[in-house]
């Protein structure tokens, strides 16, 4: 759980004996927009970030995307939300019932092409074996180790700029997040070829990853279509970067077990190269290693440049927030570089980074199907739904946020307040068995950056360049989010 976000929790509790619980409504009666699914799917491909919230307004917390050829809702009522993630999460599974026509209903998830069956997209006893050997990465203490770099790089890069620089923020974010991940859990340097294969890789596959769920998708890939061509020679690409360097890993002897851990280093590599079968003592081939390492190479800076650049972005829009939190990071550093220790007194630091994550969550929506019946919201739902949650829609609901559009940090210091909101009115990463491995990580990444960057620097916006978010898997600014670099005297 985000370390700011409340620990009030709205989970559903069972009724007391002497009152008659309530029969759920049948799943015909759920409120939805007319027209078939082939209307839904054209009206929500238009413009997600507008028509989701529509639907919310208009429809309830539960709303029918579709009926046939599967049965998909738009869940935005929190309690539902704890019961799919943490409560009852056992009936609820990764990813989207899919069926073309004529074809049976098959289970997708969209990064599956891009990821393997790394920890993001595997399921199952896969999914707890990885999770379990990964984790370590992840603990306290090896978070508070990793402060000093996340400093250092952000530091580096802001090394590079000049006084009144137009920049592309998002993309000079997204390389210092990629040097941060390279370097803390693989103990890697990165250069600019694999800068450039990795902004290759994302930014052919990221567009199409919406697609992947689509019946036909996997067919259409395999045709000799230049923008297929172009996805499969950047994956390519990267698969190779990432071969080499387990290669290279393994060269240097990180699978030989000798140390009481069973690996020659502490870094995800070693680790997956030394992990063995506690039953059988086989290691994971490549291919496994290959999607862990894929998994959070990608998924580790893709996410956190994104929630940094809108962070830029709003204070961009907010001077009087950029003022108070230089203030802050002016007294509390006094002219120091930050620290680890520091993170408890950037207060409003750390409510500047939650309230970007508020209005613009780095993953803005994410999906489950039922593997059993289930009531949902009051309605029963039948097993092979498709549920929609979107961070979006609930970081945006009035009910749980006044003024839901305005950019205001101070939400998140007011403890009253925040205990009166429940639980699953914010969850950027998830929660439950599933909740995002990294979180802690990236929110102690983006405070330290975000303060060790605003010691020096603030950023307005470029004239004459509106900034459109663009909702792929992830929440990214579309083309780009070019701002004016402005040292600090």
């Amino acid at each position: 759980m985000h370390p700011t976000a409340s620990s009030h929790s709205s989970v559903p509790v069972s009724p007391p004996k002497d009152v008659p619980a309530t029969a759920p409504r049948d799943v015909n009666e759920v409120p939805g927009p007319p027209g078939g699914v082939v209307a839904t799917v054209r009206r929500l491909r238009a413009d997600p970030l507008t028509r989701f919230p529509e639907l919310r307004r208009d429809y309830g917390p539960l709303v029918r995307l579709a009926s046939w050829p599967v049965s998909a809702f738009l869940v935005s009522d929190p309690d539902a939300i704890a019961d799919a993630l943490v409560g009852s999460h056992r009936l609820y599974a990764k990813g989207a019932v899919v069926r073309g026509p004529g074809s049976r209903a098959t289970v997708t998830q969209p990064l599956t092409y891009l990821l393997g069956q790394g920890l993001l997209t595997s399921a199952g006893e896969t999914h707890l074996r990885q999770r379990r050997l990964i984790q370590p990465l992840f603990h306290k203490q090896r978070i508070a180790g990793y402060g000093e770099q996340f400093v250092a790089l952000a530091d580096a890069a802001a090394a590079t700029w000049r006084d009144g620089q137009r920049l592309d923020l998002h993309a000079e974010m997204t390389e210092m997040t990629l040097a941060i991940v390279a370097r803390t859990l693989f103990d890697v340097d990165v250069d600019d070829r694999i800068i450039d294969v990795v902004r290759a890789a994302v930014g052919e596959n990221m567009p199409a990853a919406r697609r992947a769920s689509l019946p036909g998708f996997q067919r259409l890939e395999r045709l000799p279509l230049r923008a297929a061509q172009r996805r499969q020679d950047a994956r390519a690409a990267l698969d190779n970067a990432v071969y080499e360097m387990i290669a290279a890993r393994r060269a240097d002897g990180a699978s030989d077990t000798t140390s009481t851990t069973g690996t020659t280093g502490t870094d995800l590599l070693s680790l997956l190269l030394a992990a063995q079968d506690a039953d059988t003592g086989e290691r994971m081939d490549d291919t496994q290693i290959r999607d862990e390492a894929m998994t959070l190479l990608l998924a580790g800076h893709e996410t956190t440049a994104n929630a940094l650049a809108w962070t830029f972005h709003l204070l961009g829009g907010e001077p009087a927030v950029a003022a108070r939190l230089h203030e802050e990071v002016d007294t509390v550093l006094g002219g120091r570089p930050p620290t680890i220790d520091d993170l408890p007194r950037l207060a409003y630091a750390g409510a500047v980074f939650s309230e970007s994550m508020r209005l613009y969550p780095p993953v803005w929506a994410m999906g489950r199907h039922l593997v059993a019946d289930r009531e949902v919201a009051g309605y029963l739902l039948p097993a092979g739904s498709t549920l929609v949650f979107s961070q979006w829609v609930i970081h945006r609901d009035e009910r749980w946020w006044p003024e839901p559009d305005r950019f205001d940090p101070t939400r998140w210091l007011d403890k009253a307040t925040a205990h009166d909101r429940p639980r699953f009115a914010y969850f950027p990463f998830g929660a439950g068995p599933r909740q995002c491995i990294g979180n802690s990580f990236a929110v102690a990444e983006g405070v330290l950056t975000l303060a060790a960057i605003a010691r020096h620097w603030s950023f307005t916006p470029a004239a004459g360049a509106p900034v459109v978010p663009e909702p792929l898997v992830t929440l990214r600014p579309k083309g780009g989010l070019p701002m004016l670099a402005h040292r600090r005297r």
